[in-house]
Formats: structure tokens, C-alpha cells, sequence
């Protein structure tokens, strides 16, 4: 199986009130070099793919009309742009990949596609590109660009990666780069093109600015769950990152996402899907069951809401509890929303039950669900059962607490992931860059 570890240059990845965690120092150590090359090197020891890394652009000022939950509890502010940490974990390590979340929205393409050749370069073939779109309307108000309706903003990406592609793989030739002494030429001009794009909502003339790097195009990334988005993930994604609420209806979902796939002309073995589950390890049962009643303690339903209410961009205070879900104006993030009904297909969702579901942080721990939790064999047989009953390729893992958690996921459920033959013991030499990790040397 593949094994990604999820994160966030902020003071509490993913896990609202955690911050406060007595042991961990992510609230720290996000913005410390030191922090994040200690993590890569662990990482690295324990032969992951790839650090995956989240981001947004602006802040969850949607809950209550303000900012001010969202900055109390830090929920993903404050932040670190993650593409400026990657180069130093890369440093340390050989084999680990990195992916780096970029918006298609508030990121020119030609800066993006340079940014993204750099960090290929820098990596030595080892990046990847989380494609989003983005969902905070509040990246606007900071002239980052327009906020556009939904399925907008993916029509754009349509266009932003056909021409980032068309920089990355037809304005240079291979071996344009000839740096010939002699005859003073270091690239031969006849061999870098521009690429002309005109289109409805990009004219980028170029050539690209960067040589072509070891992938030339980075892995691409894509956790779409609307159909706008599964569409654009089939057309484009080689990693598709879900968040799936159960084995049997996964694999329905899985089975509909390489049909998008075969349907866009793409063969379906040319995509890896990746289940994104928090997990709880611990030593024994007990050392589990204390590491999930701590969490359970340190939870803060308030901010898990104001970043529920970012993510839809909706006010769930501002409606009543008997609002239909279906009535809700969400033109945010559509991902949140389906994942409550998928939960229960046949419930007739109100905001109540939206508010219940998000601010109760003992649900996901049942069964290895909506969390893995227990042991490293129970853990184990958890993953054992998505890969098998669901399809899934590996996991996008989100460690609990956020930094004394990849210690418990390398130090006690790596190994045993290995000695089950789920897991690599060590990379393979033969495979160089990121891509050739996923689907082998070509």
C-alpha cells in the first residue's frame, strides 16, 4: 500500500484544540525548520511516500460573521506557506516525495508552473501538486483574485492545467540545455518554444522560464467529491485523495471513480486513490483508549464548526436547526456536505444534525471508520479491511496528535504494516522520482 503522511504548516493540523496537547509541540514547531526535517528524516526511516501537505488561502470568517473563532482556536491561522518548507525537508532525505497543496484560483499559471519546476528540481523529481481550487471567499477580500461560483472555478482549472502543462512539457525540447563552452551557447534557442495560449481565461505567451525537471510535470493531486470535481480528478489526477465513510460504500465509490476515469479516456490503473483517515495509535489498549479520551478532552466543538462553515461557505448559525441541508446556499467546499449524507444516504439532513455531527468528536472513533484507532495490529487490520473491501490504493494518514502522532505511526504501525507484507521495508533504489514510486520505472 502507499502511505502519505497529512499536515499543515500551523499550530494544529486538522485537529481543532489540539494545539494544547501537553506533549506535542506543534504549536511550535510549525514554524521551525528544525521541526519539519526532524519529521522528513523520520518519515524517511520509515520509507513513507510522500508528507502531503494542506493549505488555504484567507481565513474561516464565515461561522458567526467573524474571524474570530477561527483566530481563538487556530483554525489554520496562523499558517506557513508549505512550498518554502519543502526544499529544507528535501535536504535531509532521499527518497521521501512531498506534495504541495496550490490553488488554481489565486495562483497565476506561469508563476505556478515555475514554482513547481523549481521544486522538482529542488527535490530531484520527488514533488507533487495537490490541485485546488479553493473555497474561502475571504482570499478575495485580500485581492488574491475573484471568487468564483463552484463549478466556475473548475471550468478555470480546465484551462490552468492545460496550460501549465503545455509550459512544463512542450516549451523546451529535450536536450535543450547543451551548455557548449566552446561555442558560448548554453541553451539552444531553436529548441525553447513559446506556447501562445489564448483562451477564456488565460493569454500566456512564454517560453517557460525553468529547464525541464526530472518529471517535467509534477505528480498531480486532486480531492474533489462533487461531480464537478470527480469529473476534473478523471481528467486530470494521478492520485485521487478521498475521504470515504465505510468499506462497502467506498468501494461504490472507488468503482465510480475509474468508470470518470475510463470515460475520459484514461485508463483506470493510471490513478491511485488514497482514503485521508485520522489515526490514533498506541501502545497497548489502554495507551490507545487514554490517547483517544485526551483527544476527546482536548476537542473544541466551536472551532471544528467555524471551520465546517468555512469549508461550505455557510453560516450554519445563521439558520435554524429544522433547515433542510438542501436549502443551504453552499458555495464553498461541496466535499463537507456530501460526506454527511454519505454517512447516512436516506437521512433527511437538517442543519441541526449538521451541527450535532461536526461538534461531536467521539463519533469517529468507532470501529476504524471515520478514525483508525486502537492498537498497531487493531490499526492494521483497520487499513486491511479499506484496501481489501474498498479498493483503495493506501491512505493519506492524519496523525493524532498532530506531531507526537508520526512518531506512534512510524515507531508502532510502520513495523507491523511490514512484517503483515502490506507495507515496503525499504525503497526501491530503481525508483527515482515520485511518480516511478507510484507507478513503477518506466
Amino acid at each position: 500500500m502507499h502511505l502519505n503522511l497529512f499536515t499543515e504548516c500551523a499550530p494544529s493540523p486538522q485537529f481543532e484544540g489540539l494545539w494544547r496537547h501537553p506533549r506535542d509541540q506543534s504549536a511550535t514547531g510549525y514554524r521551525s525548520l528544525r521541526h519539519w526535517t526532524d519529521v522528513a528524516r523520520r518519515l524517511e526511516r520509515a520509507c513513507f511516500d510522500a508528507v502531503f501537505f494542506a493549505d488555504v488561502h484567507g481565513v474561516y470568517d464565515v461561522y458567526d460573521g467573524s474571524w474570530d473563532t477561527a483566530v481563538r482556536e487556530a483554525v489554520q491561522i496562523p499558517s506557513l506557506d508549505p512550498v518554502l518548507v519543502v526544499p529544507a525537508m528535501a535536504a535531509v532525505t532521499e527518497h521521501l516525495g512531498f506534495a504541495v497543496t496550490y490553488s488554481t484560483t489565486y495562483h497565476p499559471p506561469y508563476l505556478c508552473a515555475r514554482v513547481f519546476s523549481t521544486l522538482d528540481h529542488l527535490t530531484d523529481g520527488r514533488i507533487a501538486w495537490n490541485v485546488v481550487t479553493s473555497y474561502l471567499d475571504s482570499a478575495a477580500a485580500n485581492g488574491l483574485g475573484e471568487h468564483l461560483p463552484h463549478d466556475k472555478r473548475y471550468d478555470r482549472a480546465d484551462e490552468y492545467l492545460a496550460l501549465v502543462r503545455a509550459l512544463w512539457e512542450d516549451s523546451w525540447a529535450d536536450g535543450a540545455v547543451v551548455a557548449d563552452v566552446a561555442r558560448n551557447v548554453f541553451t539552444e534557442p531553436a529548441a525553447v518554444r513559446s506556447v501562445d495560449h489564448r483562451g477564456e481565461w488565460f493569454a500566456v505567451r512564454g517560453p517557460h522560464q525553468c529547464e525541464p525537471s526530472p518529471q517535467r510535470t509534477p505528480v498531480l493531486y486532486q480531492a474533489g467529491a462533487s461531480g464537478r470535481g470527480l469529473d476534473f480528478a478523471a481528467r486530470h489526477a494521478e492520485v485521487v485523495f478521498l475521504t470515504l465513510t465505510d468499506p462497502r460504500r467506498g468501494a461504490e465509490q472507488v468503482a465510480a471513480l475509474r468508470a470518470r476515469v475510463a470515460a475520459a479516456g484514461r485508463d483506470p490503473a493510471s490513478v491511485k486513490v488514497l482514503q485521508g483517515m485520522p489515526v490514533v495509535v498506541g501502545r497497548d489498549a489502554a495507551d490507545a483508549r487514554a490517547k483517544a479520551d485526551l483527544f476527546v478532552e482536548l476537542h473544541s466543538p466551536e472551532g471544528r464548526l467555524a471551520k465546517w462553515c468555512g469549508w461550505m461557505g455557510v453560516d450554519l448559525a445563521a439558520h435554524p436547526d429544522d433547515t433542510p441541508l438542501d436549502e443551504l446556499p453552499a458555495n464553498g467546499s461541496r466535499t463537507p456536505l456530501e460526506l454527511l449524507r454519505r454517512t447516512d444516504p436516506d437521512r433527511d439532513w437538517v442543519v441541526g444534525d449538521v451541527r450535532r455531527m461536526v461538534t461531536m468528536p467521539h463519533r469517529p472513533l468507532r470501529g476504524g471508520r471515520m478514525m483508525l484507532h486502537g492498537t498497531a495490529a487493531e490499526v492494521a487490520d483497520q487499513m486491511e479491511r479499506w484496501t481489501s473491501r474498498a479498493g483503495v490504493d493506501g491512505f493519506n494518514l492524519v496523525p493524532c496528535p498532530p506531531a507526537t502522532g508520526v512518531e506512534d505511526i512510524c515507531d508502532l504501525l510502520v513495523p507491523e504494516l511490514v512484517a503483515r507484507g502490506l507495507f515496503r521495508a525499504a525503497y526501491d533504489p530503481a525508483e527515482r522520482t515520485l511518480r516511478e514510486r507510484y507507478f513503477g520505472v518506466r
